[in-house]
């Protein structure tokens, strides 16, 4: 059955993502695809937005499941999150292996309809790490480890991307200003007692600023790390590149720890620096670890 006679009583916005689903999958499985049935419910997950999950039928019998995020016009007052094409350049341009710790992208498409960049992903049927005992987060931070030590070989290329954030020192010392200026707004006391707090920020910027440069997620809480427990051993995929940079990997691990006990914060560093053992990109500097 021509899936245009299948859909012809659908709304245009349903319309345009059935054609861009079978176009997406047939380039991903070298074969023509017809969908049978679309049902698209909400994402629970989604944050400024829209996301949904679809479970898509094909006629050739198989079931595949997709996330498909909805870039659109909502502003977001966070300033590492003004381009609008940033986490769709970092899945086409830089995420393409797959055996990096993401999901699988299927790609993007422009929906005329309702005005919004659609990014299409494959679905991971399971929780983030918020929900997971802490096995699966230290097995997250030697997954982490792997990744940066993947794209530290990759700076030329990285360095070469205009979309991604640059994580040097003129970047840290902006945002202690920012919390500064905002703290003096609302309490005088509080920003004197913050601008004690910073006295001597300068050295820490500059040591992260000199560090070797790796791709970094720059948001990677537990909520944006997906464990799927389905398969031996789990599988991790990091989501939501909104923010993507180069810079220092280590911002990436102090973000996933946070929150930690000590005895398994220290867990969490080991895990990751074994899997960093042979490379540069732990400082060698014990004053620089300290700092």
């Amino acid at each position: 059955m021509d899936t245009r006679s299948v859909i012809q009583n659908a709304n245009p916005g349903e319309i345009d993502i059935r054609l861009t689903l079978e176009r997406l999958l047939q380039d991903a499985q070298g074969r023509p695809v017809k969908i049978s049935s679309l049902r698209r419910e909400p994402s629970p997950f989604a944050t400024l937005f829209p996301a949904e999950v679809l479970s898509v039928s094909l006629e050739s019998g198989d079931e595949i499941r997709l996330f498909v995020k909805h870039l659109g016009p909502e502003q977001s007052d966070h300033p590492d999150k003004q381009r609008r094409d940033r986490e769709t350049r970092v899945y086409e341009e830089l995420l393409g292996n797959d055996d990096l710790p993401v999901p699988k992208y299927y790609g993007s498409n422009w929906n005329e309809t309702t005005k919004r960049r659609e990014i299409i992903l494959e679905y991971i049927d399971d929780w983030n790490l918020k929900y997971h005992d802490l096995e699966y987060w230290f097995i997250a931070a030697r997954r982490l480890a792997q990744f940066q030590a993947y794209f530290a070989t990759r700076a030329e290329k990285l360095l070469a991307c205009d979309f991604l954030i640059h994580f040097d020192a003129s970047y840290f010392y902006e945002w202690a200003d920012r919390a500064l200026s905002v703290l003096r707004d609302q309490s005088a006391e509080l920003g004197a007692e913050f601008s004690l707090a910073v006295r001597g920020y300068d050295r820490v910027a500059e040591i992260l600023a000199r560090q070797p440069v790796t791709l970094v997620h720059n948001d990677l809480a537990p909520k944006n790390v997906l464990a799927d427990r389905s398969i031996h051993p789990p599988r991790i995929c990091f989501v939501d590149w909104e923010m993507a940079g180069i810079g220092c990997g280590l911002m990436d691990l102090v973000e996933l720890k946070s929150g930690l006990d000590p005895v398994n914060d220290q867990k969490m560093r080991m895990a990751y620096f074994e899997e960093l053992g042979g490379t540069d990109l732990i400082p060698s500097c014990p004053r620089d670890m300290s700092s």
